[in-house]
């Protein structure tokens, strides 16, 4: 029986992982994460075990999560480019199509140099050189 754990545990060590990966993706701050473990009878030091194994998973899962959220909104943002197609409104279809694009990584973005709104036009070219003493001295 590990450290910190009360005796006579209801709950077995992945059952806790789980408990700890689902409200990470429930979106609980990690101090509600902790209180809610401590809650269940558990030391903090065996909170901090647990939720060492429970990290690549809670990774894993936040990744799917992100994937799922990225493909909903492009699908969304497909939705309003064909409803602003329908309306004949040219200039809203393209910007989100613009938007679509840099959401999907197809699209970069211009950097354009300006200095107070002027744009720069002329590069001043600095040169550095190197001063070597006057003396034979290896330097």
């Amino acid at each position: 029986m590990s450290r910190g754990r009360k005796k006579n545990s209801e709950f077995k060590k992945q059952d806790l992982i789980k408990f700890i990966v689902d409200w990470t993706c429930e979106g609980l701050p990690q101090a509600e994460i902790r209180r809610k473990f401590i809650g269940l009878g558990y030391e903090i030091s065996y909170f901090y075990e647990v939720h060492k194994e429970a990290k690549p998973i809670i990774k894993d899962a936040l990744q799917h999560i992100v994937e799922n959220k990225l493909e909903e909104t492009i699908n969304e943002m497909e939705e309003q480019y064909k409803l602003a197609l329908d309306d004949n409104d040219r200039r809203l279809a393209n910007d989100i199509r613009k938007e679509i694009n840099k959401i999907s990584g197809l699209h970069q973005q211009r950097i354009d140099i300006t200095t107070d709104g002027e744009k720069i036009n002329k590069i001043d070219v600095i040169k550095i050189i190197e001063i070597k003493p006057n003396n034979d001295e290896n330097v």
